[in-house]
């Protein structure tokens, strides 16, 4: 598997269709993608579920919504 590079900074912004995520690695690989109101609950969701299960135990299980 190739190295995945970590995650460096992002930025929410408000478009007319929802909203703009922007993600940019640590290898200078940047990413922009337009979410629904409905996509960005779901991710949120996803991460406070991996976020409480973190707490829960050492070893999280991966969430990847439908999205």
């Amino acid at each position: 598997m190739a190295d995945i590079p970590a995650l460096t900074q992002f930025s929410l912004s408000d478009s007319e269709d929802g909203y703009l995520l922007q993600l940019e690695a640590a290898d200078g690989q940047a990413m922009t993608v337009s979410a629904s109101p409905e996509q960005l609950d779901a991710i949120i969701d996803a991460l406070v579920a991996l976020l409480e299960d973190d707490d829960e135990d050492d070893a999280p299980p991966s969430v990847q919504p439908s999205l």
